[in-house]
Protein backbone atom coordinates (compact mmCIF):
# COMPACT_ATOMS: atom_id res chain seq x y z
CA UNK A 1 0.00 0.00 0.00
CA UNK A 2 1.35 3.47 0.91
CA UNK A 3 4.76 3.44 2.64
CA UNK A 4 4.92 5.29 6.02
CA UNK A 5 7.92 7.35 4.82
CA UNK A 6 5.81 8.83 2.03
CA UNK A 7 3.04 9.81 4.48
CA UNK A 8 5.55 11.37 6.89
CA UNK A 9 7.20 13.42 4.14
CA UNK A 10 3.78 14.49 2.87
CA UNK A 11 2.73 15.76 6.32
CA UNK A 12 6.07 17.56 6.85
CA UNK A 13 5.90 19.32 3.45
CA UNK A 14 2.23 20.27 3.74
CA UNK A 15 2.74 23.74 5.35
CA UNK A 16 5.39 24.61 2.75
CA UNK A 17 3.12 23.48 -0.08
CA UNK A 18 0.16 25.46 1.24
CA UNK A 19 2.14 28.71 1.47
CA UNK A 20 3.65 28.21 -1.96
CA UNK A 21 0.26 27.36 -3.47
CA UNK A 22 -1.19 30.61 -2.12
CA UNK A 23 1.79 32.54 -3.56
CA UNK A 24 1.49 30.83 -6.94
CA UNK A 25 -2.23 31.56 -7.09
CA UNK A 26 -1.98 35.20 -5.98
CA UNK A 27 0.98 36.18 -8.16
CA UNK A 28 -0.65 34.71 -11.25
CA UNK A 29 -3.74 36.96 -11.08
CA UNK A 30 -4.03 40.23 -13.01
CA UNK A 31 -6.97 42.63 -13.20
CA UNK A 32 -7.45 45.54 -15.60
CA UNK A 33 -10.26 47.93 -16.38
CA UNK A 34 -10.18 48.79 -20.08
CA UNK A 35 -12.43 50.75 -22.42
CA UNK A 36 -14.23 47.52 -23.26
CA UNK A 37 -14.79 46.13 -19.78
CA UNK A 38 -13.16 44.28 -16.92
CA UNK A 39 -10.34 41.92 -17.88
CA UNK A 40 -9.25 39.25 -15.40
CA UNK A 41 -6.28 37.00 -16.26
CA UNK A 42 -4.77 34.05 -14.41
CA UNK A 43 -1.36 33.21 -15.86
CA UNK A 44 0.05 29.71 -16.14
CA UNK A 45 0.90 28.65 -12.60
CA UNK A 46 2.04 25.78 -10.46
CA UNK A 47 -0.54 23.92 -8.39
CA UNK A 48 -0.62 21.12 -5.81
CA UNK A 49 3.01 20.17 -5.02
CA UNK A 50 4.58 22.34 -7.74
CA UNK A 51 5.44 19.56 -10.18
CA UNK A 52 5.29 20.49 -13.86
CA UNK A 53 2.70 17.80 -14.48
CA UNK A 54 0.23 19.59 -12.17
CA UNK A 55 0.53 23.10 -13.68
CA UNK A 56 -2.66 25.02 -14.45
CA UNK A 57 -2.91 26.79 -17.79
CA UNK A 58 -3.52 30.46 -18.49
CA UNK A 59 -7.12 31.63 -18.44
CA UNK A 60 -8.64 35.02 -19.13
CA UNK A 61 -12.08 36.56 -18.96
CA UNK A 62 -13.37 39.88 -20.24
CA UNK A 63 -16.71 41.18 -19.05
CA UNK A 64 -18.04 44.02 -21.22
CA UNK A 65 -19.59 46.96 -19.37
CA UNK A 66 -22.90 46.59 -21.20
CA UNK A 67 -23.24 42.99 -19.89
CA UNK A 68 -22.68 43.91 -16.23
CA UNK A 69 -25.90 43.86 -14.20
CA UNK A 70 -24.48 44.22 -10.70
CA UNK A 71 -21.24 44.97 -8.88
CA UNK A 72 -21.41 44.32 -5.13
CA UNK A 73 -18.91 44.36 -2.29
CA UNK A 74 -18.92 41.62 0.32
CA UNK A 75 -17.20 42.63 3.56
CA UNK A 76 -15.04 40.08 5.38
CA UNK A 77 -16.32 38.49 8.55
CA UNK A 78 -15.78 35.46 10.72
CA UNK A 79 -12.88 33.05 10.74
CA UNK A 80 -11.52 30.26 8.61
CA UNK A 81 -10.44 27.09 10.45
CA UNK A 82 -11.63 28.63 13.73
CA UNK A 83 -8.55 30.81 14.36
CA UNK A 84 -7.69 32.56 11.07
CA UNK A 85 -9.71 35.79 10.64
CA UNK A 86 -11.11 36.58 7.20
CA UNK A 87 -9.69 39.96 6.15
CA UNK A 88 -10.12 40.09 2.36
CA UNK A 89 -12.99 42.03 0.83
CA UNK A 90 -14.72 40.44 -2.17
CA UNK A 91 -16.01 42.31 -5.21
CA UNK A 92 -18.75 40.33 -6.94
CA UNK A 93 -19.52 41.17 -10.57
CA UNK A 94 -22.73 39.76 -12.03
CA UNK A 95 -24.11 39.54 -15.55
CA UNK A 96 -27.43 38.29 -16.90
CA UNK A 97 -26.06 34.73 -16.88
CA UNK A 98 -25.17 34.93 -13.17
CA UNK A 99 -27.52 33.85 -10.44
CA UNK A 100 -28.64 30.69 -8.73
CA UNK A 101 -27.88 27.43 -10.50
CA UNK A 102 -30.12 24.35 -10.45
CA UNK A 103 -28.18 23.05 -7.44
CA UNK A 104 -29.10 26.19 -5.47
CA UNK A 105 -25.53 27.51 -5.54
CA UNK A 106 -25.18 31.24 -6.20
CA UNK A 107 -22.89 31.81 -9.19
CA UNK A 108 -21.15 35.13 -9.89
CA UNK A 109 -19.53 35.96 -13.22
CA UNK A 110 -16.42 37.25 -11.44
CA UNK A 111 -15.34 37.18 -7.79
CA UNK A 112 -12.30 39.36 -7.02
CA UNK A 113 -10.73 39.08 -3.57
CA UNK A 114 -8.07 41.26 -1.98
CA UNK A 115 -8.34 44.53 -3.90
CA UNK A 116 -6.63 47.40 -2.12
CA UNK A 117 -9.56 49.78 -2.58
CA UNK A 118 -12.68 47.85 -3.63
CA UNK A 119 -14.99 50.86 -3.30
CA UNK A 120 -12.99 52.89 -5.83
CA UNK A 121 -13.05 49.90 -8.17
CA UNK A 122 -16.83 49.66 -7.86
CA UNK A 123 -17.24 53.42 -8.52
CA UNK A 124 -14.99 53.16 -11.56
CA UNK A 125 -16.90 50.20 -12.96
CA UNK A 126 -20.27 51.93 -12.52
CA UNK A 127 -18.98 55.20 -14.00
CA UNK A 128 -17.63 53.41 -17.07
CA UNK A 129 -20.78 51.32 -17.42
CA UNK A 130 -22.92 54.47 -17.43
CA UNK A 131 -20.66 56.10 -20.02
CA UNK A 132 -20.23 52.87 -22.03
CA UNK A 133 -16.46 53.19 -21.61
CA UNK A 134 -16.40 56.18 -23.99
CA UNK A 135 -15.12 58.73 -21.47
CA UNK A 136 -12.19 56.74 -20.18
CA UNK A 137 -9.65 59.27 -18.93
CA UNK A 138 -7.86 60.14 -15.73
CA UNK A 139 -9.91 63.34 -15.38
CA UNK A 140 -13.16 61.38 -15.13
CA UNK A 141 -11.70 58.91 -12.67
CA UNK A 142 -10.64 61.77 -10.40
CA UNK A 143 -14.03 63.47 -10.75
CA UNK A 144 -15.77 60.41 -9.31
CA UNK A 145 -14.59 61.56 -5.91
CA UNK A 146 -16.46 64.85 -6.31
CA UNK A 147 -15.76 68.34 -7.61
CA UNK A 148 -13.74 69.39 -4.55
CA UNK A 149 -11.25 66.56 -5.00
CA UNK A 150 -10.88 67.32 -8.70
CA UNK A 151 -10.16 70.99 -7.95
CA UNK A 152 -7.65 70.05 -5.24
CA UNK A 153 -5.98 67.59 -7.61
CA UNK A 154 -5.60 70.31 -10.28
CA UNK A 155 -4.18 72.77 -7.72
CA UNK A 156 -1.73 70.15 -6.44
CA UNK A 157 -0.51 69.40 -9.95
CA UNK A 158 -0.15 73.10 -10.76
CA UNK A 159 1.84 73.82 -7.60
CA UNK A 160 4.02 70.77 -8.23
CA UNK A 161 4.77 71.93 -11.78
CA UNK A 162 5.64 75.44 -10.51
CA UNK A 163 8.02 73.91 -7.94
CA UNK A 164 9.68 71.80 -10.63
CA UNK A 165 10.07 74.84 -12.89
CA UNK A 166 11.63 76.91 -10.08
CA UNK A 167 14.03 74.10 -9.20
CA UNK A 168 15.09 73.75 -12.85
CA UNK A 169 15.76 77.50 -13.06
CA UNK A 170 17.86 77.30 -9.90
CA UNK A 171 19.85 74.34 -11.25
CA UNK A 172 20.43 76.11 -14.59
CA UNK A 173 21.72 79.20 -12.75
CA UNK A 174 24.11 77.05 -10.69
CA UNK A 175 25.31 75.32 -13.86
CA UNK A 176 26.02 78.65 -15.56
CA UNK A 177 27.91 79.90 -12.49
CA UNK A 178 30.03 76.77 -12.30
CA UNK A 179 30.77 76.88 -16.05
CA UNK A 180 31.87 80.52 -15.72
CA UNK A 181 34.11 79.61 -12.78
CA UNK A 182 35.68 76.71 -14.71
CA UNK A 183 36.30 78.95 -17.73
CA UNK A 184 37.94 81.60 -15.53
CA UNK A 185 40.18 79.05 -13.80
CA UNK A 186 41.25 77.48 -17.09
CA UNK A 187 42.00 80.93 -18.59
CA UNK A 188 44.20 81.91 -15.62
CA UNK A 189 45.96 78.54 -15.71
CA UNK A 190 46.79 79.02 -19.41
CA UNK A 191 48.17 82.52 -18.73
CA UNK A 192 50.38 81.22 -15.90
CA UNK A 193 51.76 78.45 -18.12
CA UNK A 194 52.64 80.89 -20.92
Amino acid sequence: LIPPVFLTSLVCCLPWCLRKRVQWSVYSQHLAVTRDGIRFVKDKRKTLCGCACTDAGKSSKTIPFDKITDCDIEEPGGNTCICVPNVLTKVLVDTASSGTSQDGVVRHELCIEGLKDPYKFKKLVWALKRSNGSTFSARHVVSMEGPQHELMARDDVTSLLVDIRDELRHLNQNLRTSQTAVATVSATTEQEIV
